[in-house]
Order: C-alpha cells, then structure tokens, then sequence
C-alpha cells in the first residue's frame, strides 16, 4: 500500500478534505449533536461544540502519517461540512480497509452518501493501492447498506452478534469489493474548453457574465451592492481592457463565452512595516450559471496560474465575500489558502 495520505477529492457535488479545527462548530452543529444520526455508531453524541473540537484535535496531528484517511465532507453548494468518511480499520496482511461514515440527517436521502464513498473507494484502490475496500452496518439500520450497494460495494454476509454499537451488540452486515471486482470507467469525450485574452468585440458578451457576478453580490450583501447593471458599469469594461496593466481571460466552449476573469498587476510600495508587494489579483471571476461543473473554472485557474509563472509573479491572490462560501470551496480546492480577513461589526 502506499503511504497517500487524506488527500483532497472532489466530485460533482462535494469537495472531501482533511478536516481543520474550524470545522468543529460544522461537525457538532450538523451530525455529531444529533442521536438520530449516532444511533448506530460505536462513538456517542457530542454534548457541545468542545468535545467536537477536541476529537478533532486528535485527528489533524494524524494527517502527517500517510496511512490515517479521514475526511470531512463538504457540500459545494454552501461550503458546509456535513459529514465525515474514513477509513476505520486498516488490515495490512490483506491489505483492506475498513470504511466508516456519517453525515447530517439534513441531507438524507440525496445520493450524497454514495457518491463520497464511491470516490474514497476509487481513490483507495487508485492512489493508496490496497486491495480490497470493505463496510458495514447494523441489521437494524439497512439504509446504511443501500449506500454501499449503490456505491457498488458487494453483499457477502452477516456476523451474527460481531458487531458493537450505541444500541449494544448487534448483528453486522458486511459489504466489500476487490480491486479486481471494479467494471472499467466507461471513457467519455470531455469537452474542450479554450481559455485565452478576450478580444474587443467579446466585451459585450463578458458584461453578461459580469451581470451574474453582480447579482450574486446583490442577493448575498444588498445593503452593499446595487442592483441593475447600470452604463457606467456596463463601459467600464472596455475601460478595463484597454489598460495595460490588467488583462481578461475568457473561456470558450463548443463557440460560446461560458466564463471570464480580470487580472491586474497590483505594486503595493515598501512601508515601515511591510515589504513591496508585487503579484497578480484576480479581481473578477465567474463562469456562467448553466455551464458550470464542466472543468471551466479549473481550466480558467490553469491558465491564470500558467500565465502569471511567465510573467514571473511569486504570488496570485482574489479576494471574496463570505457569503460566497461555495465558491471559497472550489478556491481552495484550487490551492488557494487564506492568508487574512477582513471583519466588520454591524451597529
């Protein structure tokens, strides 16, 4: 087996990561806390957010062994964590590992279960190299087998009396599946996304995207933002790029403009107390509402990235609204990490 580690997986709706010690306020509030959701786990309810942070304080010094896989789940959509998948027993003579998970009653029944576990078991066999993945539950508790159906995780018994959780000694029902067992992934076409400079005659189109960045700052800070898209900030594009120190990437795909970013070169002066600081700001960023979780933003990133290393920038930094928690998701999945806040007290 190799020594992989918790890394970062994303799917279509979740981003899975190594949790962090602010992630304890999510932990108690959305499944820890809750007894439906413990009823059949072997550890008991969480009676405050303390204990919550103290069983994650015993978890992140682990992440520095390559053999401890354990991560939050992260729902997309809102930047919450709302649940855990891990591997709770590893068995070296056969290499197996022994998968465990839980996750906010609130949501229940959406497929969100199968999905992580299908994405942990792929990157088990994938990355990590073990050979066999199994999971279990109590006979009493049979939803919990139909994510490891769906997740495609095989049936091969029940231990009778085997198994011990907050309802006492029960009966396990185990699931499992052998590297071999996988069907080969069926291999699809992927769409080519081109992402470059935009050219004058696209500004229109960008100012289309630039409207759905403005209404989302209006939905999330209306005492902030205005609403409307006025002339003034409808021209203000070409005044954009026509400066020499900023630039507009747009992406492309199958003929049409689906996303967009503004880049300046932003030289912060040397201060008693700070250095010069000269990097690249992403100061605008969107892909278009029904293109999204189509690798454009990814592809947008890739570029921005690769272009600012030729320009020889040490660092590319964007701000964002907090309200925008989804969008943090994908940053940071992106390898951004936040280096400061900026916090405001509402009187």
């Amino acid at each position: 087996m190799n020594k992989a580690g918790t890394q970062t997986i994303e799917t279509h709706r979740l981003i899975l990561r190594p949790f962090r010690i602010e992630d304890a306020e999510d932990m108690f509030r959305n499944w820890a806390s809750d007894p439906e959701v413990t009823r059949f786990l072997t550890w008991p309810t969480h009676t405050g957010v303390d204990v919550s942070r103290a069983v994650l304080n015993s978890w992140i010094p682990q992440y520095e062994d390559g053999v401890f896989f354990n991560w939050a789940i992260v729902w997309k959509e809102n930047g919450s964590v709302i649940g855990n998948i891990s591997v709770v027993r590893f068995i070296e003579e056969t290499e197996t590992a022994d998968i465990g998970y839980c996750m906010s009653r609130a949501y229940w029944g959406r497929g969100i279960m199968p999905e992580a576990l299908r994405a942990v078991t792929d990157f088990l066999f994938d990355t990590a190299g073990v050979n066999r993945v199994t999971a279990c539950h109590d006979a009493n508790n049979p939803k919990s087998g139909r994510v490891m159906q769906k997740a495609g995780l095989k049936f091969e018994g029940i231990m009778r009396g085997a198994g011990k959780n907050n309802l006492g000694i029960c009966d396990e029902v185990r699931y499992g599946l052998l590297r071999g067992d996988r069907e080969p992934k069926p291999v699809r076409g992927k769409a080519k996304v081109t992402v470059r400079f935009a050219r004058e005659e696209e500004l229109d189109s960008v100012n289309r995207l630039r409207r759905q960045v403005n209404d989302l700052h209006v939905a999330g800070k209306p005492e902030t933002f205005k609403p409307g898209f006025s002339d003034e900030l409808r021209n203000y594009i070409y005044t954009i790029h026509k400066d020499p120190n900023q630039k507009i990437v747009v992406a492309e795909l199958d003929g049409s403009l689906c996303g967009f970013a503004v880049l300046n070169h932003i030289i912060r002066p040397e201060t008693p107390f700070m250095y010069v600081r000269d990097y690249l700001d992403v100061d605008e960023f969107c892909v278009d509402e029904h293109y999204r979780r189509q690798g454009i933003a990814s592809a947008l990133i890739g570029f921005i990235r690769d272009y600012a290393k030729e320009e020889g920038f040490g660092r590319l930094e964007l701000n964002m609204w907090e309200f925008n928690r989804g969008a943090l998701v994908f940053y940071e999945a992106a390898g951004f990490r936040t280096y400061r806040r900026y916090m405001e007290m509402t009187l």
